[in-house]
C-alpha cells in the first residue's frame, strides 16, 4: 500500500535535527582531529630536522670523522631513558658504522625511507608500526634517512632517524575512541532531545486536529479558534481553513435548499399530473376533456422538460464540460432577432420592447441569446400591462460591452437582491408558472452564463418603479478563461 510506511513529520523533522546537528558535530571533530594531526606531524618534523642539523654539526666539528660521530651517537642513544629517538649512520656501501643498542632488532634498514639531501619535509618522513612480542604492544616511530655532508672527499654517510611516537598515537587513538564514544552518546540524546523538541512544536498543530474533528456535517458552523495565540507558520493556515469551512457551510445550505427547491418544483407539476389523470380515471369522460387533460399534462411535460434542459446546462458549466465557441458579434443585430422571438409573448402581456444603442462583443452566441432571452422574458413576466422593457446597449471606454435591460415592473425588495442569482430563489414564490419558465432558473443561467466569459451581472431594484439589470461582458482582447 503506497505510503504505508512513510514516516511521520515528527519523526522527518527529528531525524533531520538530528542528522545536521551530528553532521556539524562530526566536521567539527574532523577539523579538530585534523588539526591535532597536523600539529603533531609538525613537531616530528621539527624534531627529525632539528637531530639531523644538529648531527650534521658535529660531523662538521668532527672534521668528517664518522668514528667520532658514531661514538656521539652511540653514547647518546645508549644511556636516554626513555630514548627519544633511535640513530643509525653507515656508508655509501651500507656498512653500519653505529647504531643505537637493539636498533636492528625493532627498525631494519630496509624499513626507513629513501635518503634526502637539502631539506626535510613531511612526505620524505614514513609511519612505522612496529609489535612487541614481549609486552604485547607495539610502537609507533617516524622514520627519516638523511644524507650527512662530511666536508671531505670521503664517501657521503647516511643518518637514518627514528623518533618515538607511540604517546602522540596513542593520543590520537584515545581522542578517536572519545570522538565515537561521544557521537553515539550524542546521536541518543539528540534524538531524545529532538523527539521532545518536535513534539512541543507540533502541539499547536494537533490542536488544530483536535478542533477540526469536531466540525461534522451536522456542525459546519464551528470554526478553529482564532483568538488562540497560534504560530505565525500555522495562523495563516487557521484563516484559510477557516474560509474553507465558511464556502463549505454556504456550498452546503445551498445544496440542501437546492435539493428542496427541485424536489418542489418537480413534485408540483408530478401532483398536478397525478392529479387530472386520477380525475379523468374516475368515470367516463367526453373526447374534450380527455383533450384538455392531455393538453394540460402536455404543458407540464414541456415545463419539466425545460426544466431538466436548464439544470443540465447549470451542471455542464459548472463542471466545466461547456466548451465556449467565441467569437465577435454585433449586440444589436442579435437582440433585435431576440425581441423579435419575444414579440408574442409582449403582445399577449400588453408590455413594450425597445432597443437602443450599439456595441461590439466577444462571446459564444448561442450562450449570448440564452442570457438575453432569459433576462428579457424574466423583465416581460414581471412588468405591469402597458409598462415598457428597454435593452439598452453601449459601448465602454475601455473597450467592454455593456448591456442594460429595466423593466417597469414592482421591483424587488432589497432583502431578496442578494440571493436573486441563485437557482429556484423565487422573490415572489407564488407567482403564475408558464410551461418552462418560473422555476427560479432564469437569472442563475444568466449568472452561470456570464461566469463563463469573464463578465459581470449587476441587479438593482426598487420596489414599485422596477427593475435594473446590467451585463457587462469583457473587451474582446481580454484573454479568457472558462473557468
Amino acid at each position: 500500500m503506497p505510503g504505508r510506511y512513510s514516516l511521520s513529520l515528527g519523526a522527518r523533522l527529528t531525524l533531520l535535527y538530528t542528522a545536521v546537528v551530528l553532521i556539524a558535530i562530526a566536521l567539527f571533530a574532523s577539523f579538530a582531529y585534523w588539526q591535532i594531526s597536523e600539529r603533531l606531524q609538525e613537531n616530528h618534523l621539527r624534531f627529525l630536522q632539528a637531530k639531523f642539523a644538529e648531527q650534521q654539526t658535529d660531523l662538521r666539528e668532527a672534521q668528517g670523522d664518522p668514528r667520532i660521530l658514531a661514538k656521539e651517537i652511540f653514547e647518546e642513544t645508549a644511556e636516554s631513558r626513555p630514548r627519544q629517538y633511535l640513530a643509525r649512520l653507515y656508508d655509501a656501501s651500507g656498512h653500519v658504522l653505529a647504531e643505537t643498542p637493539d636498533m636492528q632488532s625493532k627498525l631494519a634498514a630496509t624499513l626507513f625511507p629513501a635518503p634526502v639531501t637539502g631539506s626535510l619535509t613531511l612526505n620524505d618522513v614514513r609511519r612505522q608500526v612496529v609489535f612487541d612480542p614481549d609486552d604485547n604492544d607495539r610502537d609507533v616511530f617516524a622514520l627519516a634517512t638523511m644524507r650527512m655532508e662530511s666536508g671531505s672527499s670521503a664517501q657521503p654517510l647516511y643518518m637514518q632517524l627514528a623518533v618515538g611516537i607511540t604517546g602522540d598515537d596513542k593520543l590520537l587513538m584515545h581522542f578517536r575512541q572519545a570522538l565515537w564514544f561521544s557521537f553515539l552518546l550524542l546521536a541518543s540524546l539528540l534524538l531524545f532531545a529532538g523527539r521532545w523538541i518536535t513534539a512541543l512544536g507540533l502541539r499547536p498543530l494537533r490542536q488544530i486536529v483536535r478542533a477540526a474533528q469536531t466540525i461534522t456535517p451536522t456542525r459546519l458552523s464551528e470554526r478553529i479558534p482564532s483568538t488562540t495565540s497560534w504560530p505565525p507558520e500555522l495562523r495563516e493556515v487557521v484563516t484559510v481553513f477557516n474560509a474553507m469551512l465558511t464556502r463549505l457551510e454556504e456550498a452546503f445550505n445551498r445544496l440542501s435548499r437546492f435539493s428542496s427547491d427541485l424536489a418542489h418544483e418537480l413534485r408540483t407539476p408530478l401532483n398536478n399530473m397525478t392529479g387530472e389523470l386520477e380525475v379523468c380515471l374516475l368515470r367516463e369522460r367526453s373526447d374534450d376533456e380527455y383533450r384538455r387533460a392531455l393538453l394540460s399534462n402536455l404543458d407540464e411535460c414541456r415545463r419539466l422538460n425545460g426544466l431538466v434542459e436548464n439544470l443540465l446546462f447549470v451542471a455542464r458549466a459548472e463542471s466545466a464540460e461547456l466548451a465556449l465557441r467565441r467569437e465577435a458579434l454585433d449586440a444589436a443585430e442579435l437582440c433585435g432577432w431576440i425581441i423579435a422571438q419575444l414579440e408574442p409573448t409582449c403582445l399577449d402581456r400588453d408590455v413594450g420592447l425597445i432597443q437602443r444603442g450599439d456595441a461590439q462583443l466577444y462571446a459564444d452566441p448561442a450562450l449570448f441569446r440564452q442570457a438575453v432571452t432569459n433576462l428579457l422574458a424574466n423583465a416581460i413576466r414581471h412588468s405591469k400591462p402597458g409598462s415598457v422593457v428597454s435593452i439598452v446597449l453601449s459601448q465602454l471606454p475601455d473597450g467592454a460591452a455593456s448591456i442594460v435591460v429595466q423593466d417597469q415592473g414592482d421591483g424587488i425588495e432589497p432583502e431578496h437582491l442578494p440571493y436573486i442569482f441563485d437557482r429556484f430563489y423565487q422573490a415572489d414564490a407564488s407567482r403564475s408558472r408558464e410551461s418552462g419558465q418560473g422555476t427560479g432558473l432564469g437569472l442563475s443561467i444568466v449568472k452561470t452564463v456570464m461566469t463563463l466569459h469573464g463578465g459581470v451581472a449587476d441587479i438593482s431594484s426598487t420596489p414599485g418603479k422596477g427593475t435594473v439589470v446590467t451585463l457587462t461582458f469583457p473587451a474582446m482582447d481580454v484573454h479568457y478563461h472558462t473557468r
